[in-house]
């Protein structure tokens, strides 16, 4: 008994554009930094700009699996002294194929590659540690309102995070460490900069150092 197979009727679906389908089908998507699409020739493919370029859209291709039987016939010849004659076809094969290997032509715009080097270097973030706003703009608000009383700042209904009074302190010890955040707060507030203000610590197991 043979099985039935339902075949769907093939309906032209006239909503849709297929011009604007096509085009996004073959779009390669646009490229945001300007220096990249300088660099980018738009009337070749995508793998032809790679590898002009010195660069891979696919690094299993780019980094090979490394062939370790290869090495290891490799290593049994060179210690045992074995001769070409006593290896079979196929470790004759996997040892010439090494050598068969042509040397990879450098890249026709392989300045790209140096070019993408520098520009990360250039636009590598700042090492040091910053607050985010959020969390200075909190802190700021206590210390405008409670300056070093950290019990008040606890019991205070912006305390939405529920931290303690060490969690403040260190907090705030945390933001008066880094000067380029802190003084900023200092000049708004008409402090001197680079001076912690004198405020005392109130309700704390330590004075501040």
């Amino acid at each position: 008994m043979k099985i039935r197979k339902n075949h769907v009727r093939k309906r032209y679906r006239y909503n849709v554009n297929r011009k604007t389908m096509n085009k996004t089908r073959k779009s390669t998507g646009n490229i945001k930094d300007p220096e990249m699409k300088k660099l980018w020739l738009e009337s070749k493919r995508v793998g032809t700009n790679f590898s002009e370029m010195g660069l891979a859209s696919d690094p299993n291709k780019s980094v090979g699996i490394p062939n370790y039987k290869r090495e290891r016939l490799e290593a049994v010849k060179i210690v045992n002294g074995f001769t070409e004659e006593q290896l079979d076809e196929e470790e004759l094969a996997a040892l010439g194929s090494k050598a068969a290997e042509p040397e990879p032509e450098k890249p026709k715009r392989g300045h790209v590659v140096q070019d993408l080097e520098q520009m990360a270097i250039d636009r590598r973030a700042d090492p040091e540690f910053r607050l985010p706003k959020g969390v200075v703009k909190e802190l700021s608000y206590f210390l405008d309102k409670h300056k070093f009383n950290y019990k008040a700042m606890v019991t205070d209904r912006r305390n939405h995070g529920q931290w303690t009074w060490r969690q403040f302190r260190l907090k705030i010890r945390r933001f008066m460490s880094i000067p380029e955040q802190f003084n900023e707060y200092l000049e708004q507030k008409k402090l001197p900069t680079g001076v912690k203000p004198d405020w005392p610590e109130y309700e704390s197991d330590s004075e501040w150092k």
